[in-house]
């Protein structure tokens, strides 16, 4: 797990510079989960904890709504958070924790969020359960669901038998939340398809690097991907499946 996290770590530091310009994704699921998030929101929160913040849109929305809050940007990533000081260079209120998610220290938070970074956690039931732990009002998070890149998915297997991503089924993250909800919460969740069209699988696989993510199909041999990127000339669409939730304190 050691390695698998430094892995993530050295691939989000190389794409810090080049994630502004391909996340269009993650700027979209941001605006969506901060909308809900407001929606039913009757606080202002004095500390707000952005899990795998990335370049932070996520407080740059909600800086918006709260400007006398104290925001807390956690990444694994050094070099996106190097991103985010500079963007907030002029702000009082934000302060930064490196390092992995599921190690942050016992402080809690009026709020918590985090849009698109639980899916690189081993364990993704208990990293729902501890957040959700360490917020004393909001919790608010999305992540992916089986499905995301099911056409990548199928057009590596003309070439190699293999199951190349692991994300659980929506039906099963329900299930999982309201099991984790405690007394006092309730529990809401949306789902969202997004498609997004390149020209062939070289620009997906730029894309994905270009991003952060690790290409799914870095466990396909290297002479099958070649064969693919030869052999598959034409558009590709993918989609990310995405899954909202949000945990909030009944009053």
């Amino acid at each position: 797990m050691v390695e698998q996290l430094k892995q993530i770590q050295t691939r989000f530091n190389k794409a810090s510079k080049s994630y502004n310009d391909v996340a269009w994704v993650q700027k979209d699921a941001a605006e969506f989960l901060v909308d809900k998030l407001l929606k039913y929101q009757n606080f202002i929160p004095r500390t707000v904890l952005d899990v795998g913040t990335g370049t932070a849109y996520i407080p740059e929305l909600l800086l918006k709504k709260f400007p006398t809050s104290s925001f807390y940007l956690n990444d694994i990533a050094l070099e996106m958070l190097e991103v985010c000081k500079a963007k907030f260079a002029k702000n009082q209120n934000i302060y930064y924790l490196p390092g992995n998610m599921l190690e942050l220290d016992a402080d809690l938070y009026d709020c918590i969020i985090s849009n698109l970074a639980l899916q690189w956690t081993p364990d993704l039931q208990y990293a729902i359960n501890f957040l959700n732990s360490k917020s004393t009002n909001v919790f608010a998070f999305s992540t992916l669901l089986d499905g995301t890149f099911a056409e990548w998915s199928h057009l590596i297997n003309r070439y190699q038998s293999i199951q190349i991503l692991d994300y659980p089924q929506a039906e099963e993250l329900i299930s999982l939340c309201n099991k984790l909800k405690r007394n006092y919460q309730d529990f809401e969740y949306w789902l969202m398809d997004c498609p997004l069209s390149f020209e062939n699988p070289v620009s997906f696989m730029r894309y994905l690097k270009s991003l952060g993510a690790s290409a799914p199909g870095n466990l396909v041999h290297l002479s099958n991907i070649k064969k693919l990127l030869k052999a598959e000339a034409q558009s590709l669409t993918v989609t990310y499946k995405i899954f909202f939730g949000i945990f909030r304190r009944i009053s």
